[in-house]
């Protein structure tokens, strides 16, 4: 007992020496110091259970929060990735429930359409079977006033005759108004294509009276300037089929060059003296030099 009591002093934070373990020792003992000492005694064998308790649930608790910790890294993985999966469930649902919403709306519109366009259908349909079945009467009607008139006329088959003849009768007369219609059409096209050029023969009339009665009016110097013009434009078409002709000739006489170059290398071994005429102080020479003589102004 006392050498519990003395490591019991000798645990930290008390302060005693083996002195003073020594002298507590050899003192007498009372009742009341044995009491206290069973107390302690007590006191520290729970302080040492408590203490192997405490380690014990340390160790617990560190082992529980390692498996805890793992569990939550990977209970926090799978979260995660449900989370992604549910949004991207959640995206695809939204875009399926618009398109599908998208397509109802098109198909109720459509369906719209479709109903509108029946009932126009149909109530001319109707009015349709409604013509038919009333031409069906009329003609029924017809028949049967046909089929009376016929079993109670005895002159029935010369009026059948006559009907026929009259309507051979209208559709003769029907080609010979096509026939008369296609004539004076044709006859009103002419009046027009010679109206039209009467029309334009006058106006051409009004319009040399008019220019005439305007030459007249004009003064002379007006009139003198006015025939200088025409006689210059005259004068210049003349000059301008002139350069044209001249343009003409040149290109021919180019060509004729060309021609005789190609004749004179291929025959120039058989080209002689002879052949050339030698001209003589006492040859007279006809130079034929184009003249041109300008209209009087």
């Amino acid at each position: 007992d006392y050498g519990d009591y003395s490591a019991w002093q000798g645990t930290p934070g008390m302060k005693s020496s083996d002195s003073t373990i020594t002298t507590m020792s050899e003192r007498p003992t009372s009742p009341e110091t044995e009491i206290v000492r069973l107390q302690i005694k007590a006191r520290r064998k729970t302080l040492q259970q408590y203490q192997k308790m405490q380690t014990k649930l340390v160790t617990c608790n560190l082992e529980l929060m390692g498996g805890i910790q793992e569990n939550e890294n990977d209970v926090h993985d799978k979260v995660t990735a449900l989370l992604e999966q549910y949004e991207k469930f959640r995206g695809a649902i939204g875009n399926i429930r618009n398109e599908s919403e998208e397509s109802v709306r098109c198909a109720r519109v459509l369906l719209e359409e479709t109903k509108e366009k029946t009932s126009a259908d149909l109530e001319s349909l109707e009015k349709e079977y409604e013509d038919l079945e009333r031409k069906v009467l009329e003609r029924t009607n017809e028949c049967e006033v046909l089929v009376k008139f016929k079993g109670t006329d005895k002159e029935y088959h010369l009026r059948v005759a006559r009907v026929n003849e009259l309507r051979l009768e209208l559709e003769n007369l029907t080609t010979e108004q096509k026939t008369e219609r296609t004539e004076l059409s044709e006859l009103v096209e002419r009046h027009h294509t010679n109206l039209n050029l009467g029309t334009d023969k006058r106006c051409r009339e009004i319009q040399a009276n008019l220019t005439a009665t305007a030459v007249k009016n004009i003064p002379d110097s007006l009139r003198e300037l006015a025939q200088q013009n025409r006689v210059m434009k005259r004068e210049l078409l003349l000059h301008q089929e002139s350069v044209y002709e001249t343009e003409q000739e040149i290109e021919q006489l180019k060509e004729d060059i060309r021609q005789l170059q190609k004749q004179f290398k291929k025959k120039s071994r058989f080209v002689t003296a002879a052949s050339t005429d030698i001209c003589t102080p006492d040859t007279e020479l006809s130079l034929d030099i184009p003249t041109y003589k300008l209209l009087p102004v």
